[in-house]
């Protein structure tokens, strides 16, 4: 099996992982095998993901609500600090 090494991982995130090993009875190294299969397994391509999106559009029924790019943009901007 190939052999990988990780280098700076912040101390945050090592502790976030090795509080997950132990509620789960894993070592670091298992816990970390775990979790990228996992991320690995749900990550999906910018196609699902539009799609999702397009499949969430069409069920959102607002009449009358039909904003351009640029009304869209300025709403968003409005909500940023």
């Amino acid at each position: 099996m190939p052999n990988i090494t990780i280098r700076e991982i912040p101390d945050v995130l090592y502790q976030d992982i090795k509080r997950m090993a132990e509620e789960e009875r894993r070592s670091i190294n298992s816990q970390i095998i775990y979790g990228l299969s996992q991320y690995v397994k749900n990550e999906k391509t910018t196609e699902q993901r539009l799609e999702e999106i397009q499949k969430l559009r069409n069920t959102i029924n607002v009449k009358g609500f039909h904003p351009t790019q640029e009304e869209l943009k300025e709403m968003i901007e409005e909500g940023r600090p």
